[in-house]
């Protein structure tokens, strides 16, 4: 804990890394030093499988960039936005001058050349922004594998940011279909205040105005320090549970980080919540929450991800014990989980629980059990945006499979507006930017499983949505999710001498007494 975790490999060209390999700092409002915490076993993997991308690109035969070898300068950023701009702002030093200043004397002077050719991440929407106005000094393609914020689309403020991921402006329109399709009338929201979260549950309230037939009974924007453990946010979490269970709600969407949805499901378990979550891309096939204990008790869970698929080679890669290759970040890895020294098969599945013990708790590590946490998401990103980055090389270099035509002394600018012009198939996925940096992919609908596994829920995809198609939900899930008698009837039925009435409650009819000279006879 509390290291500042970076790996760099030398290269002709570099392409630049950020990953929030701690997921927060120890930031109150009280200034001083910070320290990262909150070490992420999975984002740890997510800087491998970088790594592997790149080595695999300068070992393929016939080679890729044949007169050229690719190298990567990796920094940890905590998550967070002081931390990411330190890190950006190495990474667009002239590394042949190390020890010469970044800004140069005369203002009308263009910053110097950086051996940083491109760089890829971060992961979240709030901190992408920041590091997006940094690069765009020095027009460095930026490629996100994770950020989703509709924000990031506007070329204006960010104009050399990219993702091989779809914009929220897509998800919060399939997770309204969802609702649509179940037959859900009153839902809630629960956002955070940073540029995802906000951004995200200020859409859904719009399409969900739009459309007119649905109640929103609350919604709720969680502060920035929420996950921190302490009496403000416990009253705060308690607030929260208390609206959800008192609430009619038939859907809770939480469009918001991990880290929150940690808290508050580790809440909906102690309370039995029982209800319907829907999750959104940042927590939908996360193993941290889905392997919580007592998950179950929370209730059903439905979420939303982009189009997933397996890092080709990369979990055997990480089985054969990253194929002899080491990396500052993997070292470190290794000195917190030390591998055990018999990695048979048997031993490994009764152990896999060692990922969720205590960092430093100097449990050994079998790597097949690691190799199970290989995620195909964000990992299939950040593999799809080594390739985009390839692929803008190789047409700027002008590259065949013998060798390029031109020499490595190129701009930043010129890889970027290469890199936007990318039209090409990565094994089955097609990828290329329309002219916001934004990708057309779809999203694949899971649902989590509470009985198939012995740790936590089982992820499975159920179905599918396109932005220019119908949503794919399995019949017989409609027919067991849809409500005939809707929530705004949330009594279903009065007495005789009783009558449906809106009271206190936003999206709820009561029963209440008949009007004088009214009456019901039955049951209604």
């Amino acid at each position: 804990e509390g290291a500042f975790l970076h790996a760099y490999s030398p290269g002709d060209i570099i392409i630049g890394g950020l990953f929030p390999i701690h997921m927060r700092t120890n930031r109150t409002t009280v200034p001083g030093p910070l320290s990262c915490v909150e070490y992420d076993f999975q984002t740890f993997l997510h800087t491998q499988v970088m790594i592997y991308a790149i080595g695999e690109i300068n070992q393929r035969t016939p080679r890729v960039l044949p007169d050229f070898t690719i190298g990567y300068d990796i920094h940890d950023t905590c998550g967070d936005v002081s931390f990411a701009i330190r890190a950006t702002l190495q990474l667009l030093k002239n590394q042949s001058d190390p020890q010469s200043c970044l800004v140069p004397a005369n203002f009308q002077s263009a910053l110097t050349e950086p051996k940083t050719k491109a760089v890829i991440g971060e992961k979240y929407s709030e901190v992408s922004i920041a590091v997006a106005r940094v690069v765009a000094l020095s027009s460095i393609a930026q490629i996100s594998y994770a950020s989703t914020s509709e924000l990031l689309s506007t070329k204006f403020k960010f104009p050399t940011f990219l993702r091989t991921v779809s914009s929220d402006k897509y998800q919060t329109k399939a997770i309204a279909e969802l609702v649509k399709q179940f037959n859900w009338k009153t839902v809630a929201i629960v956002g955070s205040d940073d540029e995802y979260g906000k951004y995200g549950s200020d859409r859904l309230v719009d399409i969900f105005s739009e459309m007119g037939d649905v109640c929103i009974e609350f919604t709720d924007i969680l502060p920035g320090i929420f996950p921190q453990n302490n009496s403000q946010t416990h009253a705060r979490l308690a607030e929260l549970v208390r609206n959800i269970n008192k609430s009619s709600a038939e859907a809770v969407i939480m469009f918001t980080k991990g880290a929150n949805v940690e808290f508050i499901m580790e809440a909906a378990i102690k309370h039995n919540l029982n209800r319907t979550w829907i999750a959104s891309d940042s927590w939908s096939t996360s193993t941290t929450v889905s392997t919580l204990p007592g998950i179950e008790k929370a209730g059903d869970v439905f979420g939303f991800i982009f189009k997933r698929n397996e890092v080709p080679g990369f979990k055997d890669y990480v089985i054969s014990m990253f194929n002899g290759t080491t990396n500052a970040i993997l070292e470190h890895y290794l000195t917190l989980n030390p591998l055990c020294s018999n990695q048979s098969e048997e031993n490994s599945e009764s152990n896999c629980s060692l990922l969720n013990s205590p960092q430093g708790s100097k449990q050994c590590l079998y790597l097949s059990c690691l190799a199970s946490y290989i995620d195909q998401d964000d990992s299939y990103s950040i593999y799809l945006a080594v390739q985009v980055i390839v692929e803008g090389l190789r047409n700027l270099l002008k590259c065949d499979n013998q060798h390029c035509e031109r020499s490595a002394n190129f701009t930043a600018l010129e890889l970027l507006m290469e890199v936007k012009n990318v039209n090409f198939t990565v094994n089955t996925t097609h990828i290329s930017f329309d002219h916001n940096g934004d990708p057309l992919l779809g999203y694949d609908i899971v649902y989590w499983n509470m009985t198939e596994s012995k740790q936590g829920a089982h992820i499975k995809t159920i179905g599918e949505y396109w932005p220019d198609r119908k949503i794919k939900v399995p019949e017989d899930l409609l027919g067991k999710m849809n409500v005939t008698v809707t929530a705004y009837n949330c009594s279903k039925t009065c007495k005789p001498g009783q009558e449906l009435k809106k009271q206190n409650r936003k999206c709820c009819n009561d029963c209440v007494p008949c009007a004088d000279g009214e009456f019901s006879a039955v049951n209604g």
